[in-house]
C-alpha cells in the first residue's frame, strides 16, 4: 500500500488527526506525541496552512474542513487496507494446490506457480508448507503451516482493439504477433471475429476481471476488446497499478 510508504502524507495525517482530537496550543504539544522536532512540525504546519488544511491563526491548532476531509480519506484507505489484510491473512492460514507427485499427510512441501495454478511437491521452494491430506499426482492437496512467499511473475494483458468492422486479416496478423496463454473476448462482435479465424476463446464473460486474475497468476492474456472498452480497461489497470508495488503491477499493451 503506497500510503504506508508515503512519510509526508502520513505525517500530515497524524498532525491533523492529533490537532482534531487534542486542539494543541503549542508546537511541543504536537512534536512530543509525534516524536518530531518542533522545527519539523513547524515546517509541516506552514505548508499545511498554505494548502488550507490547518488553521493556526487562533490560540489552538485545528484542521480546516478541507483538512478533516483529508483525515477521513486517509482513515478510509487505512480501514480498507486493514480489512483486506485481515481477510487475506485468514485465507492464507492454509491453501489448496495441485500435487505434482504422490503426497502423504505431514509431508514437507514446496509451493510454486505454474500454468496459472498453485502447485506443490517435495522440492524445496521459497514458499513451503505441510500436507494436510494424502493425494495422488494431479489431485488437490490442502497445505497448512505456510511460510515464505511463492515465486511468480506477473503476466501481461494484450488488448487487441477490434469490432464488427475490423479486418479479419489485420486481427489475425496482430494475434500472431504476440505470445499468450489465454484468449479472451468482451462481446459478440469480438467472439464472432475470433471464431471466424478458427480460434476458440477461453474467456467470454467477465473478461476484464478474468484477465486481471490470470495476469496475477502469471498468465499472458490476449483480450479482444472494443475501442471504448480498451480505454476503460487501461484506466482500470492504471488505477490498480497505482496501488501496487511496482513488481506486482500488471503490464499491458494495446495492439
Amino acid at each position: 500500500m503506497k500510503l504506508l510508504r508515503d512519510k509526508k502524507e502520513l505525517t500530515r495525517f497524524l498532525i491533523l488527526y492529533h490537532s482534531a482530537l487534542e486542539r494543541p496550543t503549542k508546537l511541543s504539544d504536537l512534536s512530543g506525541p509525534l516524536d518530531m522536532t518542533e522545527q519539523g512540525v513547524s515546517n509541516y504546519i506552514s505548508e499545511m496552512e498554505e494548502q488550507g488544511l490547518l488553521d493556526a491563526t487562533g490560540k489552538r491548532y485545528h484542521p480546516t474542513p478541507k483538512g478533516m476531509e483529508l483525515v477521513r480519506e486517509v482513515l478510509t484507505k487505512l480501514n480498507s487496507f486493514v480489512d483486506e489484510a485481515n481477510r487475506r491473512m485468514d485465507l492464507i492460514k492454509f491453501c489448496t494446490a495441485i500435487a505434482d507427485q504422490p503426497i502423504d499427510t505431514g509431508d514437507e512441501l514446496g509451493l510454486y506457480m505454474s500454468g496459472g495454478f498453485l502447485r506443490a511437491g517435495h522440492k524445496k521452494r521459497s514458499s513451503t508448507g505441510v500436507a494436510l491430506n494424502s493425494v495422488k499426482a494431479g489431485e488437490p492437496v490442502s497445505v497448512g503451516r505456510l511460510r515464505g512467499i511463492t515465486d511468480m511473475e506477473v503476466g501481461t494483458i494484450y488488448m487487441l482493439k477490434a469490432g464488427i468492422n475490423s479486418s479479419a486479416h489485420d486481427v489475425k496478423v496482430k494475434i500472431a504477433s504476440v505470445e499468450y496463454d489465454l484468449l479472451a473476448v468482451t462481446g459478440e462482435a469480438q467472439y464472432g471475429l475470433v471464431r471466424s479465424l478458427g480460434l476458440e476463446p477461453e474467456i467470454i464473460y467477465a473478461s476484464r476481471d478474468a484477465s486481471v486474475n490470470a495476469a496475477e497468476r502469471g498468465l499472458n492474456t490476449l483480450l479482444v476488446i472494443s475501442d471504448k472498452e480498451a480505454e476503460s480497461m487501461a484506466d482500470h489497470l492504471d488505477r490498480l497499478n497505482r496501488e501496487r508495488e511496482e513488481e506486482y503491477s500488471i503490464p499491458y499493451t494495446i495492439l
